[in-house]
């Protein structure tokens, strides 16, 4: 069975007529006859009821009519989605990100792909540097930005930007009044709240060698991947905290801020992807 015996047959139970449906399709009426019997025989079903006078749909034709039907639309808007797919004008595009990327380039990218291709269905996802990984590794994902991420050789990237570094006090804190703090080795004895050394890969390491490079490492007491969480703690009072500048930004709560912009280290934000998958994925990527 075929597209255009499917066809043949649905100009046939519209006309009733093997020499008019035969005219319309362009062959001749044996050769109807013999495609219509093809087309019984594989289906196992009598289609039509035949005599010298009449050809009238069998039970069986008249749902075979009705499904053949919504098949060949189906068919015609499967047709045309897979060109827009393709074109990039339907389908759907996956981005996972971090806090941050969401307060600076990921919603203008959604905003940009919105408005090229209305018919495409973005989903955007927050979660840690590691399931970003894990997530494009496995295809669960097409694109991912995430600050100072250690990528697996299967994976490209760019620098979208680079940004200095935040200290979160609570508000209350003894050094909440300073406007800098050039020594950060005063921190030594404080209490930390930063992602989990294993999900946070790449950017917790640019944070612990900051600390490193002031003579110590952070105790850190509580661990949340999200930076929402992270203020949420800092702000009642279990810990301190270093984010990129991006992350707290419109953040309304009673935490103090004090911008890091002496220090060598800056949050560098970077978008990803599978190496193999670039030439189908740079329109996007050409986005950023």
């Amino acid at each position: 069975m075929d597209v255009q015996q499917i066809k043949n047959f649905l100009i046939l139970s519209d006309t009733l007529n093997f020499r008019k449906a035969a005219e319309q399709i362009n062959i001749v009426q044996p050769a109807l006859s013999r495609q219509i019997q093809l087309l019984e025989l594989e289906m196992g079903a009598m289609l039509f009821n035949r005599t010298n006078r009449t050809v009238t749909l069998t039970e069986a034709g008249l749902f075979f009519q009705k499904e053949a039907d919504r098949i060949l639309q189906d068919l015609d808007k499967t047709i045309i989605r897979t060109a827009q797919v393709h074109n990039g004008e339907a389908g759907e595009v996956r981005i996972t990100h971090a806090s941050s990327a969401m307060n600076t380039v990921v919603p203008a990218f959604l905003v940009k792909v919105k408005h090229k291709w209305p018919e495409l269905k973005t989903i955007a996802q927050e979660t840690s540097n590691f399931e970003q990984i894990e997530m494009l590794l496995a295809r669960r994902s097409d694109i991912g930005v995430a600050p100072n991420i250690m990528l697996p050789p299967e994976v490209s990237s760019k620098i979208l930007y680079r940004e200095n570094f935040v200290l979160i006090l609570p508000a209350d804190h003894a050094l909440s009044n300073h406007k800098n703090i050039p020594d950060l080795s005063v921190l030594k004895n404080e209490n930390f709240i930063l992602p989990q050394l294993s999900t946070g890969v790449g950017y917790v390491e640019a944070i612990l060698q900051i600390c490193q490079g002031f003579g110590f490492m952070p105790k850190v007491a509580h661990e949340s991947a999200h930076s929402i969480g992270v203020l949420r703690l800092v702000e009642a009072g279990l810990g301190i905290s270093i984010e990129p500048v991006s992350s707290v930004r419109g953040a309304n709560m009673n935490v103090r801020l004090i911008e890091l912009k002496n220090i060598p280290q800056k949050a560098a934000m970077i978008l990803f992807w599978l190496t193999e998958r670039e030439k189908e994925l740079t329109r996007f990527i050409e986005m950023f």
